[in-house]
């Protein structure tokens, strides 16, 4: 089941998530392309892969639906899709109707006004119709009005904040076993797995057709090293998130997801930075795709916290242990 999602998600992605649709969606003139891509993807069944069998979806487990992940991110999907595979699961759960639209997956970062709630940095949320916000009681579900939003800084950020009242929540859902930050920790460490595997390729074959000096720059040892560290933090990254991937449901462990999240971040600096190295000036030219992937890994680096947020997390975890070593935590507490 696995290869033909992924295989139906190669294609669509290739043919509709194109370097032409992000720019048109960061420009602000593609709604209607994004528009039309979502609703071909609802047609697939994809948002639906979590949801049990019993409630109208394919009950399949966060192992199955990575490789989607992946390819959300190797092709930069400008929409929530993962989280809404999740945020529908979440849904579904609860008994809860499932709205139309993409869902972002968010965390109350402070109190504010006691009618409101707030969030931080939500990368997608302004290509999103929804939001499932976890305020660390529960999780509400929210509407996504352009009002709501705070607009990230920066050339085609689809990233916002979210301010909304807790008025206007359309379902209280319980608290969830795993909080949403954990969750969407994962979903954006996938991502950047998916992005930094197609950096690479990227820079391989441009190390290759770009000749300097008589030679395509691939074959001078200095670039060869830049390239063979990329491969080091791309392949070290990967196995990272599969790691962390839960064998079945789709909620995973915390702090396999610190383990994935902090290396997925620290790995999208220095990809990002050697992807760029390689490339020169071409990188950073609007007219290059370069710049897209690149842009974004900074959006998902930080992400539900940074590669210093889930490292503090797991060094608290390692200091509270009474007995026995890192070895030991590493060995009974994160790989069995």
């Amino acid at each position: 089941m696995d290869d033909m999602l992924e295989n139906m998600a190669a294609r669509l992605f290739a043919d509709r998530s194109t370097p032409a649709l992000i720019r048109a969606v960061e420009a602000g003139t593609g709604r209607d392309q994004f528009t039309g891509l979502w609703q071909e993807i609802v047609a697939t069944g994809l948002c639906d892969s979590l949801v049990d069998e019993g409630k109208g979806g394919s009950g399949l487990g966060f192992a199955e639906i990575l490789p989607v992940i992946l390819l959300s991110g190797r092709f930069i999907l400008p929409l929530a899709l993962a989280e809404t595979m999740v945020a529908r699961a979440l849904l579904a759960d609860a008994g809860v109707s499932v709205p139309d639209g993409p869902i972002v997956l968010a965390t109350a970062v402070s109190a504010g006004a006691a009618d409101r709630i707030e969030t931080g940095v939500i990368p997608l949320a302004a290509t999103a119709g929804f939001a499932l916000i976890d305020d660390g009681a529960g999780c509400d579900l929210f509407a996504l009005n352009p009002a709501d939003l705070i607009r990230a800084p920066g050339r085609g950020s689809l990233s916002a904040q979210v301010s909304v009242a807790r008025s206007t929540s359309l379902a209280r859902l319980p608290t969830p076993l795993v909080s949403l930050r954990v969750v969407a920790a994962l979903l954006h460490a996938a991502k950047l797995s998916g992005a930094m595997k197609r950096l690479l390729a990227m820079t391989v074959d441009y190390g290759n057709t770009r000749v300097q000096f008589g030679r395509p720059i691939g074959k001078f040892q200095a670039i060869q090293h830049q390239l063979a560290v990329m491969a080091e933090q791309v392949s070290a990254a990967a196995i990272a998130v599969e790691a962390a991937s839960p064998e079945t449901g789709y909620l995973p462990d915390p702090l396999r997801v610190a383990v994935a999240k902090e290396r997925t971040s620290s790995a999208a600096a220095i990809v990002g930075a050697i992807a760029h190295a390689v490339h020169g000036a071409m990188g950073i030219s609007e007219e290059y795709d370069l710049q897209l992937f690149t842009r974004r890994l900074q959006d998902w680096r930080v992400a539900d916290g940074s590669e210093s947020y889930w490292s503090g997390l797991l060094g608290r975890a390692v200091l509270a242990e009474k007995s026995g070593s890192v070895i030991d935590f590493i060995r009974t507490r994160l790989a069995t």
